[in-house]
């Protein structure tokens, strides 16, 4: 049997989504209650990577199993054996032509910002920015990013990696203070959403202008973007597949 699960996740206490020796991480947290309730070393494969600190809404993951339940049956067994800080949303039985990963359409990020006063009861997710930025000037810069581009500049890669990514909207709304930048494309590499809302921010500080962050996408990795915004204003906010598996 294969499961597609939809899984949510405050990101502050984990070491990321990658399991890792002694770390606490959301997929070893997941995998340590699948054996309990498959008896199996069940392996999860998510549709992307988060990093320590980022939080996920509506991550998408899936296993295959022995183990015989009811499809909505799997979201009560495992929720059982969750901690506070994850919860699964939903599960699905799906077919093996289905994966979380590869099986993606789109893919869609948002990053939270506060312009207001240090209030740190939001501190593990909205960034504590504390100053006005220039909306506007970041619109208008963040327009260069939309369609294909390689974001080589713009991300962390092997030399193997393809950074090639098309982005089809990066749109920056602020309402009570609060800026939020929502990204929605084929595919993220690492760092790319931090990276990009990054050089967004030192446009809107106005100490980067437009023709700066479009020098560095042209350069296609030559010249590497330096800026990068802090996990913890980062949400991987929803994955989007064709229903036909």
């Amino acid at each position: 049997m294969r499961i597609r699960c939809i899984v949510s996740y405050d990101g502050t206490h984990f070491r990321g989504w990658q399991i890792q020796p002694n770390q606490r991480t959301v997929q070893g947290v997941i995998q340590d209650a699948l054996k309990q309730i498959t008896q199996e070393d069940v392996i999860i494969h998510s549709s992307g990577r988060t990093d320590a600190g980022v939080h996920g809404v509506n991550q998408v993951f899936h296993f295959d199993t022995n183990k015989e339940l009811p499809e909505k049956q799997w979201k009560r067994a495992i929720n059982h054996f969750m901690p506070e800080d994850i919860y699964i949303k939903d599960t699905k039985l799906v077919t093996e032509e289905f994966h979380s990963r590869y099986s993606a359409k789109e893919k869609e990020y948002r990053y939270l910002l506060s312009m207001n006063e240090y209030d740190p009861f939001q501190v593990n997710y909205i960034y504590q920015y504390g100053r006005t930025l220039d909306i506007e000037a970041m619109r208008e810069c963040a327009k260069i990013f939309i369609g294909e581009h390689d974001f080589a500049s713009f991300c962390t890669y092997d030399q193997y990696g393809n950074t090639i990514r098309t982005l089809y909207r990066f749109d920056i709304d602020e309402k009570d203070g609060i800026v939020t930048f929502k990204l929605i494309g084929n595919g993220f590499r690492r760092y790319m959403v931090r990276h990009l809302v990054g050089g967004l921010i030192q446009v809107g500080a106005h100490r980067r202008d437009q023709a700066f962050i479009q020098a560095l996408l042209d350069s296609k990795g030559e010249n590497k973007c330096l800026f990068k915004a802090k996990p913890q204003g980062l949400y991987l906010w929803q994955v989007t597949y064709d229903d036909e598996h």
